[in-house]
């Protein structure tokens, strides 16, 4: 079961880059292909997402296990003649008004299976479409989570200067190690409240952020080379 993150491109898709897992690519092959025969364009919202992050302005809440969460789904806007239409145009109580070119898409969509379009769930997300496999295959969505929010994990830290220590912040799994023990043992003795038990976790995070406000640095809660000076610790 290959699990990898990439960037997915089609002939009908704007917006924002699709990452998505790779194994999910077939299914927006179809996506574009059917755009392609309605006349439209895609216009991607939100494709992979990281747990815990927040969006604001979702249609509805997030769920728990999410599609988006293992790159098996994607939001976006139907176009068509330079009009978007949006999550309250594309519900099944506005779907009658529909230009036949977006109904024909979104039929062409729910005639897919096990591709879904979130109109037909409850509560309906009509600009949403996965392949449902959160419900088809739990234990490979388990497999895909870890794998999937590691990699988004891994993209989006910050990271270290060549032949640098690295660098210390909150992560899951925590960080752990004698350089963080050493970050907690000056911590403490700094007069922050502190076990140092070489494990980054949130006591660590809340006092190298309050630090950092301290010392006027950007109060990121990330120990690179400016926060280690201002510690005067040099590992």
């Amino acid at each position: 079961m290959p699990t990898e993150l990439t960037a997915f491109s089609g002939s009908q898709f704007v917006g924002i880059p699709t990452l998505v897992d790779v194994e999910f690519v077939p299914f927006l092959e179809k996506v574009n292909r059917f755009a392609r025969a309605a006349g439209l364009q895609i216009y991607v919202t939100n494709a992979v997402r990281k747990q815990g992050v927040s969006l604001g302005n979702t249609v509805v809440p997030p769920a728990s296990r999410s599609n988006h969460l293992v790159g098996h789904a994607i939001d976006m806007n139907p176009k068509l003649d330079g009009r978007l239409f949006n999550s309250a145009a594309m519900k099944k109580g506005s779907f009658r008004r529909l230009p036949k070119a977006v109904k024909d898409f979104v039929g062409a969509i729910r005639g897919a299976s096990p591709m879904r379009w979130g109109g037909d769930f409850d509560p309906e997300d009509p600009v949403h479409i996965d392949d449902g496999l959160n419900l088809r295959d739990p234990a490979a969505w388990e497999a895909k989570f870890r794998v999937i929010q590691a990699d988004l994990n891994n993209l989006a830290r910050p990271r270290a200067e060549p032949g640098a220590p690295r660098l210390l912040m909150l992560e899951r799994p925590f960080l752990a190690g004698p350089d963080v023990q050493a970050l907690q043992e000056r911590l403490l003795a700094l007069g922050f409240e502190m076990i140092p038990d070489g494990s980054f976790g949130p006591m660590t995070d809340r006092a190298v952020t309050e630090f950092q406000r301290r010392h006027g640095l950007e109060a990121d809660g990330v120990v690179g080379p400016g926060t280690r000076r201002e510690l005067e610790i040099d590992r």
